[in-house]
């Protein structure tokens, strides 16, 4: 075997290891959409990362008391719940395409939502790098055949190399973070609250109008209540109570995006008693109602 030369002074040292990751790195989806002058939506947040970039037109976007006008080639990485607002008011209307993503490690996540710059004007260097993997999702749209194992490691693969960019990025803004044990408990914390849910699931048939009790989970957890909602707070930004919402909007919206399924269907996989039940709590996640969303989003094409 060969060695190269730059690595033959590491050949004396009896090991070398490379540290383990485990962090749950998830594409949650991403389409591509052709709108109109004067379309536009509603006010919202996610529970995950928003990318977007504009492949033709010019899109406002307004989010905490700031206004973006993104023109072609422009990419705005929008963080877990920041509230925020889309419209196109350009006469030859817009083309986007956009990614959800999420890392489900806690002190890299509340890095990347405080320290990663938001906007990355086209030309720019890391514009640049991020493009060039929207690009190829773009690429992956256009395919008639079923999404192959290979394709989605590739998606995936794509994924990691945005986050490094991201994190290249945020290191060089990063303060002061949380402390390990702050962030260990409000991760914890999230994953009681995301086990509960599933759990109503399984026992109920859906969610419904379910509410998490935060008393429990800090007994269960052998820390106070008022520690357990100064952590969350601290870490996601967000109260339980906010979270848990999030959670289930970010599931009724899921199954909106899917055509084949009923509003009716819908609100009853999600534990509504009735379809005017769902409607009247969607829309005062949304402002709209579920029809309403359905036909903001209709015609979009998702891979996961």
């Amino acid at each position: 075997m060969i060695i190269p030369e730059q690595y033959r002074s590491y050949l004396s040292r009896e090991s070398r290891w490379l540290p383990a990751t485990n962090w749950n790195v998830k594409l949650f989806g991403a389409h591509m959409q052709q709108v109109k002058q004067g379309w536009r939506v509603p006010t919202e947040s996610h529970l995950a990362f928003e990318l977007i970039l504009i492949l033709e037109g010019m899109q406002t976007t307004s989010m905490e008391n700031i206004h973006y006008e993104l023109h072609q080639g422009d990419i705005l990485l929008i963080p877990p719940g920041c509230r925020h607002t889309n419209e196109c008011n350009e006469e030859q209307g817009l083309t986007y395409f956009i990614a959800h993503f999420n890392v489900d490690e806690v002190l890299f996540r509340q890095e990347m939502s405080q320290h990663v710059q938001w906007l990355f004007p086209n030309g720019s260097e890391e514009n640049q790098r991020i493009k060039d993997v929207m690009l190829k999702w773009v690429g992956l749209l256009n395919r008639n055949e079923e999404y192959t194992t290979p394709d989605l490691f590739r998606m995936q693969a794509g994924l990691l190399e945005i986050l490094a960019v991201l994190a290249e990025h945020s290191s060089s803004r990063a303060k002061e973070a949380v402390s390990p044990t702050v962030a260990h408990y409000a991760k914890l914390i999230a994953e009681a609250i995301k086990s509960q849910l599933n759990m109503d699931y399984i026992r109920d048939g859906g969610v419904g109008d379910k509410v998490i009790r935060i008393k429990e989970i800090a007994s269960s957890l052998q820390i106070s209540t008022g520690y357990a909602l100064e952590t969350f707070q601290k870490v996601y930004g967000i109260s339980p109570r906010k979270y848990l919402s999030e959670l289930k909007l970010h599931e009724a919206k899921q199954l909106i995006h899917q055509p084949d399924l009923s509003l009716t269907r819908i609100a009853t996989m999600l534990g509504y008693s009735s379809l005017p039940h769902f409607s009247r709590q969607f829309r005062r996640w949304t402002g709209m109602s579920p029809s309403e969303y359905r036909q903001t989003v209709g015609g979009i094409h998702f891979f996961e």
